[in-house]
C-alpha cells in the first residue's frame, strides 16, 4: 500500500452541509478501526432496512492515515516496511464511503454549536463526535530535555530520525527498559548503532516479568550487542556548544556519553482538547461503559480515555471499546423518533474492563505474563510457586498459586501455553485436581485430550521443581 494523502472534502460545502454526520478526530488504530467498522454496520443495516445512515468523517493529524504503531519497531529494524503497517486499503475507506482529512488537526471543539475548527480554517458540524486522540510519548523535563538529539519513538517521523543515526554507527541511549525501549534499542543496534538501556528500576521489564526471567532477557540483550544500566537515574542530559546532545549524567556522578537519546518512558492520554472544550477529564477524558462523555453526543474511545480511573494502553480492550462504540452508533440517522431510540439502546454493548495477560515480542523475544507476579512480604507467605527451567533452550515457566488458585504466571522462551493459563486466572478456577501437573500444560490436565500411563510417562518429578515463593 502506497503512502496516501486523502483529498479533504470542500471547506464552503463542509460548512453547509443538509446533514451533520459523525465525526471521529483521531486516525490511530482506535480512530480507524471504529471509523471502517461503523461504515461496515452502517452499511449492513441499509441494505436491510433501505434507510440512509449518517456520513462518517475521520480526520488524522498525520499525513499517514490508520497504521499499525505497533509495527514501526520492525520497520525501524529494518525487517518491514512502513507501508506494510497500515490496517486498511485506501480503497476500503472509498469503498465504505468515509471522507478521510488527513494531515490536517482540530483547533477547537464548539459543544454548543455542535462543530469542530480545523487548522485549515474549516468548520464541520456533527451529530456524533468521537474523539480517538490517542495518547501522546511522555517526556520527563530533565535539564535540556528538548536539545537537539533527542527523541520519542511514537510516529513514523520518529522512525526515520532514529534510523539516520543507526546508520551513521552513532551511540546511542535509551531511558527506559520497557517494551518499547528495549524495542527501540534492540532494532536501532541491529540497523548499526551502538546502543544501552538506562533503566531506573533494578531490571528490565519489571512491571511484567519477574527477576528470573528477566535474567534471561538481560542476558539475551547482552548477545545483541545492547548495553544495559539498571537502578540508574537520570540527573540531566549533557549537552555541547550547539545544545547537542552529548551525553547523560547520572545522579551517582557516572556521565554516560551518547550522540542522541530516545526518551521511551510511557505514555499520556491526549486529553487536552476535551479538556479545552469542557469536557470531563482526570488522567483521560472520563467515559461511561457506553463510551459516553460528560457532554451529550460526545463520546471516546482508546488510550485517551478512562473508565473508573483505569486508563487503557493495550489492542484488546480497545478493540472492546470500539465495538461498544459501534453497537451504540450503527443505527443513529438524521432523524430517528423515540421509539427507535429505546429500541436500539436495547442492542447496545457495554464496555467491561477484563484483566489482561500480555505477550511481549521485544524484537523476537518471546515472554508472557498473567496476573500478578509482585507480592509485598505479608502477600508472599501465603503464595507458592511451582518453576520450570530448560536452560539449554533459555525457556522458564514460573505458577504462582494461592489457595488452590492460579493468581499469576510468566514464561519467557516458550510461551505457548500462556492463553491456558490466563484463563485459569481470568475465570479464577480451583486448581487442585489438576495442580501436581499443572506445570506441564494443558495436555497433561485434560484426561480427555491426553492420557500419559506410568510406563510412558517422561514427565520429571514434581517434587523437584516446587517450592515456596521466595
Amino acid at each position: 500500500m502506497s503512502l496516501y494523502l486523502p483529498k479533504p472534502v470542500n471547506a464552503q460545502s463542509s460548512k453547509h452541509r443538509a446533514t451533520a454526520g459523525i465525526v471521529i478526530i483521531g486516525a490511530g488504530m482506535a480512530g480507524s478501526r471504529f471509523a471502517i467498522e461503523l461504515a461496515r454496520a452502517q452499511q449492513h443495516n441499509t441494505l436491510a432496512s433501505s434507510q440512509a445512515h449518517l456520513p462518517i468523517t475521520l480526520i488524522s493529524k498525520e499525513p499517514q492515515v490508520g497504521y499499525n504503531r505497533i509495527m514501526l519497531s520492525p520497520v525501524l529494524s529494518g525487517e518491514s516496511i512502513f507501508e506494510e503497517t497500515y490496517l486498511y486499503e485506501q480503497s476500503e475507506y472509498e469503498q465504505l464511503g468515509i471522507t478521510v482529512l488527513a494531515g490536517t488537526s482540530v483547533d477547537a471543539i464548539n459543544t454548543n454549536q455542535q462543530s469542530i475548527e480545523l487548522s485549515d480554517g474549516q468548520t464541520l458540524a456533527y451529530a456524533d463526535l468521537v474523539l480517538a486522540t490517542g495518547s501522546n510519548a511522555r517526556i520527563i523535563p530533565f535539564p535540556n530535555y528538548d536539545a537537539k538529539g533527542v527523541h520519542v519513538f511514537r510516529e513514523i517521523a520518529d522512525v526515520n530520525a532514529l534510523i539516520e543515526y543507526a546508520r551513521q554507527g552513532k551511540k546511542g541511549l535509551v531511558i527506559g527498559g520497557g517494551v518499547l525501549g528495549l524495542e527501540a534499542a534492540c532494532a536501532l543496534a541491529s540497523q548499526g548503532a551502538d546502543m544501552t538501556v538506562v533503566h531506573v528500576d533494578s531490571y528490565v521489564l519489571n512491571r511484567q516479568l519477574d527477576l528470573p526471567a528477566a535474567h534471561l532477557l538481560q542476558e539475551e540483550l547482552s548477545c545483541r550487542g545492547v548495553g544495559l544500566e539498571v537502578s540508574a537515574s537520570t540527573e540531566c542530559i549533557t549537552v555541547n556548544n550547539q545544545y547537542e546532545v552529548s551525553g547523560l549524567l547520572l545522579k551517582n556522578g557516572r556521565a554516560l556519553p551518547a550522540d542522541f537519546i530516545v526518551m521511551a518512558v510511557g505514555v499520556t492520554p491526549s486529553i487536552t482538547l476535551a479538556k479545552d472544550s469542557g469536557l470531563g477529564v482526570n488522567r483521560g477524558i472520563i467515559v461511561d461503559n457506553f463510551m459516553h462523555t460528560s457532554c451529550p453526543h460526545i463520546y471516546a474511545i482508546g488510550e485517551c480515555i478512562e473508565l473508573d480511573g483505569e486508563l487503557f494502553g493495550m489492542v484488546a480492550p480497545v478493540n472492546q471499546q470500539v465495538d461498544t462504540l459501534v453497537s451504540v452508533l450503527k443505527d443513529k440517522r438524521g432523524s430517528i423518533s423515540s421509539s427507535l431510540i429505546k429500541e436500539t439502546k436495547n442492542n447496545w454493548h457495554p464496555f467491561i474492563s477484563k484483566p489482561l495477560s500480555l505477550k511481549l515480542k521485544v524484537s523476537g523475544i518471546a515472554a508472557f505474563s498473567a496476573g500478578q507476579i509482585d507480592f509485598d512480604d505479608s502477600e508472599i507467605e501465603q503464595v507458592e510457586s511451582v518453576i520450570y527451567k530448560q536452560t539449554s533452550l533459555n525457556h522458564y515457566l514460573c505458577l504462582y498459586i494461592k489457595a488452590d488458585k492460579l493468581i499469576g504466571t510468566v514464561l519467557y522462551g516458550d510461551v505457548s501455553e500462556g492463553g491456558f493459563y490466563s484463563q485459569l486466572i481470568t475465570d479464577n478456577s480451583d486448581i487442585s485436581s489438576m495442580k501436581e501437573t499443572l506445570i506441564f500444560g494443558e495436555a497433561y490436565c485434560d484426561s480427555e485430550k491426553t492420557t500419559v500411563t506410568d510406563s510412558e510417562s517422561t514427565l520429571p518429578s514434581v517434587a523437584s521443581i516446587v517450592g515456596e515463593a521466595s
